[in-house]
């Protein structure tokens, strides 16, 4: 308890001392704080506790008891079945079991059923881990892509503000006019606004992340740069992708084991359609205060008796009462079908997006860098023509709007990209080992 207590303590001192946090450091809060992937865990370990307690039918059933009691007014005498009207003192003990030992398999079937619940939902815990991953790994691009939008934003203030500076001078020397002056001030105050709207939605996406994974914003934290993944595969197919992940992705398996587990469910009610075959037997002494020859141990030792039994049940009408229950557990088994076929159509979709979000990206982030430095070349040229006086404002704000926007652009599709690279490796592993 010490040892964990001091652990709580340091949490909030190991995080102000890490600056920076990594993609794999956000997994691994996220494994401790989602209340999500946690929901899933606690599934994971109910169904687990319902398997060992349908194991444990199966086991025989020991009891011990011991009754003392204290008879006032008329009663029998336990010692010589007598009416009596006396206070006597009576105590009694005793022992028994019960074995089942033939129920028409339904503790088998119970048990098997209940082992693929508890595998299917180990399955879903998985499922849900990724699903939150993937969630995460959203938002940590997202915090990176704000961040540089944002920092593209200032450099296009720095720009801004050097020719307001300039064309200070220029008016102070009487060379251009105050006009002039007024409207580089506007582009100032429009890239002044960008600016704060970028920060404004990198702050957001900040928020959003430290949200996910469970712990107080803290601006002092920086995110680690993602690089881009070397080893995923070209030339892959949705329907490729698709073919490996319904038989080894976790919501596909889970689907599946849950599917089957009606079946052993049907068969479990059905069993009660059979006779049953029980195994018992039981143990007991008893003391009675009336009787003044025998001493205690000495009426435990002379009244003690037991015996063994087997009962046997069969049902009559049973199929009457399964008939319904049976009937049900189809019915659910059929929605856990259309569960597992749902299950697999969403699965499909998504290598599907993924397969053409990766494909567009791609061709996004190379157009966009060919756009940019097209944009870069021509502003570089009017803000030249601006500062030998051969180019106007108009021309200057306009190059510059297009270059700001174009930055923005690359910035994003870099960033969509590098998100699209882990995600179509993820599918095509089945795994995030070397994702991040």
């Amino acid at each position: 308890m010490k040892k964990i207590f001091l652990l709580i303590c340091c949490v909030p001192t190991l995080l102000q001392a890490q600056s920076r946090l990594s993609m794999r450091d956000c997994v691994e809060m996220l494994t401790k704080n989602n209340l999500v992937y946690k929901e899933g865990n606690l599934q994971a370990e109910s169904a687990e506790a319902q398997l060992r307690q349908t194991r444990s039918q199966i086991l025989p059933q020991i009891s011990i008891g011991f009754n003392n009691s204290i008879n006032i007014g008329r009663s029998i005498d336990q010692y010589t079945n007598e009416y009596i009207d006396q206070v006597y003192n009576y105590s009694s003990v005793g022992a028994g079991f019960q074995m089942p030992v033939f129920q028409g398999g339904k503790l088998q079937n119970q048990i098997r059923q209940n082992t693929l619940l508890k595998e299917s939902a180990v399955e879903n815990r998985t499922a849900v881990f990724n699903r939150q991953v993937v969630l995460l790994m959203q938002g940590y691009v997202n915090v990176l892509a704000t961040k540089a939008i944002y920092e593209a934003a200032g450099q296009q203030v720095e720009s801004s503000q050097i020719q307001v500076d300039r064309v200070e001078k220029q008016v102070s020397a009487g060379v251009v006019g105050n006009n002039i002056l007024f409207e580089i001030k506007a582009q100032l105050a429009n890239d002044k606004y960008a600016q704060v709207t970028a920060l404004n939605n990198y702050r957001t996406a900040r928020l959003a992340l430290f949200q996910r994974i469970n712990i107080p914003a803290n601006d002092t934290l920086d995110l680690e740069p993602l690089t881009p993944v070397e080893n995923v595969r070209g030339q892959v197919t949705a329907a490729g992708l698709y073919e490996f992940a319904k038989t080894t992705f976790p919501e596909a398996k889970s689907a599946d084991l849950y599917r089957k587990s009606f079946g052993y469910q049907v068969k479990a009610i059905k069993a009660d359609n059979f006779p049953s075959l029980t195994l018992g037997g039981d143990f007991g002494a008893f003391f009675a205060s009336t009787n003044k020859k025998l001493d205690y141990f000495g009426q435990m030792n002379a009244t003690r008796n037991g015996s063994m039994y087997v009962r046997l049940n069969i049902p009559i009408m049973g199929r009457w009462v399964t008939r319904p229950r049976v009937e049900f557990a189809k019915v659910q088994e059929r929605l856990a079908q259309n569960l597992e076929e749902t299950t697999g159509q969403i699965l499909r979709q998504a290598i599907e997006q993924a397969v053409l979000d990766m494909n567009t990206t791609t061709d996004k982030f190379s157009a966009a860098q060919g756009q940019t430095e097209s944009l870069a070349a021509n502003f570089s040229v009017v803000e030249s023509k601006l500062n030998a006086g051969t180019a106007n404002v108009f021309e200057y704000s306009l190059a510059k709007a297009n270059l700001a926007k174009a930055e923005a652009n690359a910035i994003q599709a870099r960033y969509e990209y590098l998100m699209q690279q882990r995600l179509l490796q993820y599918y095509q592993q089945g795994n995030w080992d070397g994702v991040f």
